[in-house]
């Protein structure tokens, strides 16, 4: 893939998510976050389906890396989704876009411990920066308190992880799939996952008939089915396939960062301050000094 094609899909991607946080707040007024999850995937399975039944491409079970492919469609949208709905939740489209800025420190942090990635300075240094930039604009945000609002926090931390993760296990799935099979292979697990678990609740009517009713919810999920969970996350694993998945993370992280933070406050009317700049502009740094730390790796490697 050519240089310029890969930095023209971060762009889009990053635009797409930024504003996603907007779309999640506005639709979390006529439905729950398990309900918003199962209807945005539904419609992106839908399509994946139709594109299969016409013949365009088929999921070949029996390949080596079917079980990374099954464990994508777990991590995401299965544990992030849950994680970062619940997350935005308790906190603010800005505030939830900061801290998925992080997903490639923890990237990193992820290799030291698991995928025998040796620790560098710089990577230690990204780590602690950027995650410094999170706590200054969560600590120093207008309402914090221990309550509801640590426990979005600690939801958002846990989208974090679950966000680093997957971009090891599509990258392992990449070897043997193409991005668009990733991508049908994530809608139709977490189709299947949500909606049995909406159906367990007793609200699976109620999930869909809000379409039909509220023309905002139809729009949204729209937006987020079609843009935010197909076409961006085609293209997220079309990067990955040709990046190191920590600098795929830190282009797309601090990109969405600023859109989501400039959008949180201008569109959702999110409050911000001096300590909102000091937080984004840390965080910023620590993703770019991250991908200095992956730099540092990929040349040792190399020596």
């Amino acid at each position: 893939m050519k240089k310029n094609l890969v930095y023209a899909l971060i762009f889009g991607i990053s635009l797409l998510w930024g504003f996603s946080f907007i779309a999640l707040n506005v639709l979390m007024r006529w439905l729950d976050p398990l309900q918003i999850i199962a209807v945005r995937w539904t419609i992106a399975a839908c399509i994946f389906i139709g594109m299969m039944l016409a013949g365009k491409f088929r999921i070949d079970i029996g390949k080596k890396n079917f079980k990374f492919l099954m464990l994508a469609g777990m991590i995401e949208p299965g544990m992030y989704s849950v994680f970062e709905v619940y997350g935005l939740y308790y906190t603010s489209p800005s505030v939830s876009s900061i801290f998925i800025a992080t997903i490639p420190c923890m990237s990193l942090i992820l290799g030291f411990l698991f995928f025998r990635m040796p620790a560098t300075r710089m990577g230690v240094i990204s780590i602690f920066v950027a995650f410094a930039g999170v706590g200054v604009c969560t600590c120093f945000a207008p309402g914090f308190s221990a309550g509801g609002n640590l426990k979005g926090y600690g939801l958002m931390m846990c989208a974090v992880v679950a966000g680093a993760l997957f971009s090891f296990v599509s990258a392992k799935a990449s070897r043997d799939y193409s991005a668009v099979e990733i991508t049908s292979a994530m809608a139709i697990v977490g189709s299947a996952g949500f909606n049995t678990v909406n159906i367990l609740r007793g609200n699976f009517f109620q999930s869909y008939s809000a379409i039909f009713i509220h023309w905002e919810v139809a729009v949204g999920i729209l937006f987020l089915a079609v843009f935010c969970s197909a076409l961006c996350y085609i293209g997220l694993n079309k990067v990955l396939a040709v990046l190191n998945p920590a600098i795929a993370n830190n282009m797309i992280g601090s990109s969405i960062t600023i859109i989501g933070v400039i959008a949180g406050v201008v569109i959702n009317g999110d409050s911000a301050g001096v300590y909102t700049v000091i937080g984004v502009s840390l965080t910023v740094i620590g993703v770019w000094l991250s991908s200095k730390g992956i730099e540092e790796l990929e040349q040792g490697k190399s020596g």
